[in-house]
């Protein structure tokens, strides 16, 4: 299967002929802050290093990472990028059967149907698109043991979130049946209030359970590509770093890691800019009546237009790029998802949404 997905804002924009500079991106959830000072002035210096073969077991970085999450080496596995985790655990499980949210992050199918499993649906409804312990048990009726519920929180593209007392009664309930939940926790950064959804304080009580992070949203490298998994599984870690390629880790990106979980300063600047500007641009977009957004939980936001026109092309003609959910499942191009980028930017944003709604009488 082919799985669509944002940010390829250049290829775009050579597309239709417009110089990258003048585009902005709404279509890939990254941090606009960008890169941190920090992190540019650390990653000048290591490009001396490129000389040398990275050190094979990423040590610094798994270290530091460990440290920032108080866990053993042997509990965290770094990886080139978050999505390569979800292939490398399929690959290691091999279910009969995984269940997921529905509509959720499409790797997450291409990835088990890879190795055979058949996709099961938990399936999340309009206006709020929420979930609570009894869906997702209820949809994971027939797994059985060896399968594998796998739960995106906050999900993509919804924002829906769900706090870490009901992932443990999904946790608790699975275990019983030797089932394995994966919890996609990419976005978890993002939260002010992270210690009240996030999964990792309980991994060590539930060795059927892996967390899934990514660093590329957050500190906005997503060229660099970094990403890590926690879990207390008795093997399941062990044998992936054991039977994967070297080196999939290059230089720049281990010796990254220990900076930016060290970045107090630019952690604090972006919870604090997102607290403000996701209310600002909910509150904006809740004015057209010919949209429902959904109200959001991190730095994106999804919501259902109620017009006939296909925004993403006339957003096109102002250089702004979005992303329809049209081929995520449950969703049609009636859907969208923008990232929360600067004030400036989602103004320019709204700014273009009046005009186009207006010429069609749709904005009030």
């Amino acid at each position: 299967m082919r799985v669509e997905h944002g940010g390829d804002a250049a290829a775009l924009a050579e597309t239709l002929g417009y110089p990258l500079e003048e585009c902005i991106d709404f279509s890939a959830n990254i941090n606009p802050f960008g890169l941190s000072e920090q992190l540019k002035s650390t990653l000048v210096s290591a490009m001396e290093q490129l000389t040398h073969y990275p050190d094979i077991y990423y040590r610094k970085a798994r270290l530091a990472l460990s440290e920032h999450h108080n866990c053993d080496l042997e509990n965290l596995a770094l990886s080139n990028g978050a999505v390569e985790l979800f292939y490398e655990l399929a690959r290691y499980f091999r279910p009969k059967q995984v269940l997921t949210l529905s509509p959720t992050f499409m790797e997450y199918e291409k990835a088990f149907t890879q190795v055979g499993a058949r996709v099961k649906e938990c399936v999340l409804k309009a206006p709020d698109y929420h979930w609570d312990c009894e869906n997702v048990l209820e949809a994971a009726c027939d797994l059985s043991r060896g399968d594998v519920v796998l739960i995106c929180n906050p999900n993509n593209p919804t924002g829906t979130l769900q706090d870490n007392q009901t992932l443990k009664k999904v946790a608790a309930a699975l275990a019983e049946k030797g089932i394995i939940l994966i919890i996609d926790e990419a976005f978890m950064d993002f939260l002010s209030e992270e210690e009240t959804y996030s999964f990792i304080p309980y991994l060590a009580e539930f060795t059927n359970s892996i967390v899934v992070r990514s660093l590329t949203k957050f500190y906005a490298i997503p060229g660099l590509r970094l990403g890590y998994a926690l879990s207390y599984h008795p093997t399941c870690l062990t044998e992936i770093q054991d039977k994967r390629a070297p080196w999939t880790v290059n230089t720049l990106a281990d010796t990254a890691v220990p900076v930016i979980v060290a970045d107090k300063v630019y952690q604090d600047k972006t919870r604090k800019w997102l607290v403000q500007e996701k209310e600002y641009l909910f509150h904006q977009l809740s004015q057209f009546s010919c949209l429902i957004p959904v109200k959001p939980s991190v730095n994106y936001l999804f919501f259902e237009y109620q017009g006939e026109l296909d925004l993403r092309e006339e957003l096109r003609k102002y250089k702004i790029f979005i992303r329809s959910c049209s081929n995520y499942r449950q969703l049609s191009s009636q859907h969208y998802r923008v990232a929360i980028r600067s004030r400036k930017e989602n103004e320019r944003l709204l700014a273009a949404l009046r005009t186009v709604l207006e010429d069609e009488r749709l904005y009030d």
